[in-house]
């Protein structure tokens, strides 16, 4: 049996933003999505973690990150991101855009944005640390006027939410990780966002148990979600493991192809590795070397054609994608 598969043509970072201290990073993009400017004009944008590139026992950005909606030139990788204005930023990390349909209270069915990120919380007492955490979830007609609808489980990172083909219903991606160092993909679908809460979140089952396995020491999740038909969803993910050295994390983007319909799951294999990168800024992290680090962040407009990334923990890795077979 033959499978799809993809590879990057050219794969490049994007200029660090110009309007952020020098002592700052901008990394893990979400998806690039085309809005309209209430001038009528056209923008490509993605939200870009921003943070102060710095991490130690006495100091963090945790509970300080924003996401800021920026302007990304897709025919043109070397111009750098500029802010839109029509969106708002939040304090939060590794946000997650798309579109999807929702009623509204008037029984119109409307197309809107759907925003969510993570909010880490840390310890009064060691701000390097993480007591806890939640991803947020936000719905609207605009990006400047967005209603947090949900909150998910506590400890819940990369949770992904995308349009079921032809219906008002929505697929659910969830991460659990009831050990450190671990997190396998779990599903579920629910019949509108109205019906979104941390329960349904968190009472979805693995899509399989020992796709990552929990206690393997891999760990992984889903970054966006492309719509390849009824019954198929192609994921873009992440892969996650230790270094061999136990220096740092070494992760790596790769694709899943998701049949909905009888469940079943395939690796398509790695889309990128930090050594795909050069002239890479990475974090000035004291608990962990992220030199070989790959985050996957999203497609371009719910597709596969373009895709970004964060590397190194520190620079924006964006990249055109190709069909093999």
């Amino acid at each position: 049996m033959s499978f799809e598969k993809y590879k990057l043509i050219n794969p490049t970072l994007l200029p660090k933003p110009t309007d952020i201290p020098d002592d700052h990073i901008a990394y893990n993009p979400s998806g690039i999505w085309t809005v309209k400017s209430k001038s009528g004009k056209c923008h490509d944008i993605m939200y870009v973690r921003t943070e102060q590139n710095h991490s130690c026992s006495g100091s963090s950005h945790i509970g300080r990150t924003c996401i800021t909606p920026r302007i990304v030139d897709v025919n043109n990788f070397n111009k750098p991101l500029k802010p839109y204005y029509e969106a708002d930023q939040y304090r939060g990390e590794d946000a997650s855009l798309t579109r999807i349909y929702r009623r509204l209270g008037n029984g119109a069915i409307k197309e809107v944005w759907l925003l969510s990120f993570v909010c880490p919380k840390p310890f009064s007492d060691k701000p390097n640390q993480v007591e806890t955490l939640h991803t947020e979830f936000y719905v609207g007609e605009r990006l400047d006027d967005m209603e947090l609808i949900a909150k998910g489980p506590e400890w819940m990172k990369d949770i992904r939410i995308a349009q079921k083909l032809g219906s008002l219903a929505l697929h659910i991606y969830g991460r659990p990780q009831p050990k450190e160092y671990s997190g396998n993909i779990t599903y579920t679908t629910i019949d509108s966002i109205e019906k979104l809460n941390d329960r349904v979140i968190s009472e979805a089952p693995f899509i399989r148990d020992d796709l990552l396995p929990i206690g393997s020491g891999i760990w992984g999740g889903v970054n966006d979600v492309i719509n390849i038909d009824a019954d198929n969803n192609m994921l873009l993910s992440h892969r996650g493991r230790i270094n061999k050295d136990g220096s740092g994390r070494c992760y790596e983007s790769i694709l899943y192809k998701h049949n909905t319909r009888d469940n079943s799951i395939v690796d398509l294999g790695v889309l990128a590795t930090a050594n795909l990168f050069s002239d890479v800024t990475i974090k000035a992290d004291e608990s962990a070397d992220c030199s070989n680090v790959v985050f996957s962040g999203g497609g371009y407009n719910g597709k596969l054609d373009i895709i970004t990334c964060g590397v190194g923990d520190g620079s924006i890795g964006i990249s055109r994608v190709q069909r093999l077979n």
